[in-house]
């Protein structure tokens, strides 16, 4: 019997995981483009309304990965359905994603909302909270259209028309920037909002893709066959509770680790403000070959949901294997890439030829070949997490989550950095013997699941 690792096997799952995953990276990258585009709109108003945006912009984006991650439990639950044909299950996974889009709406509204109220009390500049209150204060709308977007998107890739998620982000860009800059000048007949104008911009942006991705779910004839909307209201117990668990879990993980890059910011901060300046260089181009990984991770996800449906348990340790392949192949040419030619990075963010930013250009230098160890050793946890993912396996990666960042990175980055005074450097240290344990621990709960777990199990049905 041929072995499911043949050479066929691997180019032909290769093919249909890159054709998958390429979609989602570009989506991803596109969203950054929209995020960076906005910046460059405000840096021409005054520092305080750059410094606002700053602000608010990292808030709410730790709002939304939460939710984001409880959210994603839709596209791992229709992956399954659709791996196993079952095309009911399928409709009332996205009708129970509209209801927790609903539902999970309500407290992110109240947090954007109140959190403006909580600025002084962590000594914020009373200048800069006078332009994010209203910032925050716009973006509270936002919320419920993002929501439904996202669950569409869920939904979408969750069927494998990750291509059409694409699409929709491409063209929402063009749509962002003319509401942006519209809203932020005062252009084309609509009022001069300053800041707030980014939010009541993405408001006006997320309901015109609504309404585009709402229009192809209903006339599609490719999906008439789900009858999306029908009684979408109706409240499936056994479902709804199914994505609360594995949701919930998932967003708790990705909202703690936010807070631990954020406390590493502080960390090296302590450091100096050459030592901070060079992080936030090395950590900018780290992020661009994480959104790659997280994007592969997301894939490994749906393929793995495919394949749990179909309760194939081969084509499902292939999947893993081939997707990991493909994210090390990719994170590696990002690695290589900062090894060798870390001063044309830099060049791109400051002047390394400047006097004032000779240290600044020094550590970097010095970070960027622990970014490309660090992507390298993470490479497989990221991968890995996406696979227990489609196993549905949340609660785990949960508690290994806190063990690896809080109990092992983030006590090795202190005692390496101001213990053995490797300065910035330790920190970096730290955080990679934190994801490298992490890792191998990943990898052996995969491999005793992949094994143990009886597949057809994991599939909600009616």
């Amino acid at each position: 019997m041929r072995s499911i690792f043949s050479l066929s096997n691997i180019v032909s799952e290769a093919k249909y995981s890159i054709r998958l995953a390429l979609p989602l990276i570009a989506s991803e990258i596109v969203f950054a483009l929209s995020s960076f585009l906005a910046t460059a709109m405000i840096a021409h108003l005054s520092k305080e309304e750059l410094a606002a945006n700053v602000l608010v912009w990292n808030i709410y984006t730790a709002v939304i990965l939460f939710f984001i991650g409880i959210i994603a439990s839709v596209s791992i639950m229709v992956a399954q359905s659709f791996g196993a044909k079952d095309y009911k299950g399928i409709t009332i996974c996205f009708k129970q994603g509209l209801i927790l889009a609903l539902i999970f709406s309500l407290p992110m509204m109240l947090l954007m909302w109140f959190i403006p109220e909580t600025l002084a009390w962590a000594k914020q500049d009373p200048a800069v909270i006078l332009y994010a209150k209203p910032f925050f204060r716009s973006l509270v709308w936002v919320m419920l259209p993002l929501n439904i977007i996202v669950i569409i998107n869920q939904f979408l890739v969750g069927i494998g028309k990750a291509k059409l998620v694409l699409f929709a982000s491409i063209i929402t860009v063009p749509i962002d920037i003319f509401f942006f800059y519209a809203f932020l000048f005062g252009k084309f007949g609509l009022p001069q909002m300053g800041l707030p104008g980014i939010g009541y911009g993405l408001l006006a942006a997320d309901l015109i893709i609504i309404a585009l991705l709402i229009s192809y779910l209903h006339f599609s004839p490719q999906l008439k066959k789900y009858n999306l909307f029908e009684k979408w209201w109706v409240i499936e117990k056994k479902f709804l509770f199914e994505m609360f668990r594995i949701g919930i879990p998932l967003g708790l993980m990705w909202g703690s680790e936010v807070t631990f890059f954020a406390l590493v910011a502080i960390m090296m901060g302590t450091l100096g403000v050459n030592t901070l300046a060079a992080y936030q260089i090395a950590n900018q181009y780290l992020m661009i070959a994480l959104v790659i990984l997280f994007a592969l991770s997301h894939n490994t996800a749906i393929r793995v949901g495919y394949e749990v449906g179909r309760n194939d348990r081969s084509k499902l340790k292939l999947t893993t294997a081939v997707n990991m392949a493909i994210a090390f192949i990719l994170i590696s040419g990002f690695s290589l890439f900062y090894v060798l030619f870390p001063e044309t990075a830099i060049s791109l963010d400051i002047d390394i030829n400047a006097i004032k930013y000779q240290e600044v250009v020094a550590k970097t230098i010095e970070f960027f070949p622990l970014v490309a160890i660090l992507l390298i050793t993470d490479c497989g946890r990221i991968i890995v997490n996406g696979a227990l993912r489609g196993l549905k396996d949340s609660n785990f990666q949960l508690m290994l989550s806190i063990f690896g960042f809080w109990l092992i990175a983030f006590p090795s980055s202190y005692f390496f950095a101001f213990k053995l005074g490797y300065g910035g450097a330790g920190i970096w240290w730290g955080i990679i013997t934190g994801l490298f344990i992490t890792g191998i621990i990943l990898m052996v709960r995969f491999g005793r699941l992949v094994n143990q777990l009886d597949l057809s199990s994991l599939v909600t049905k009616k």
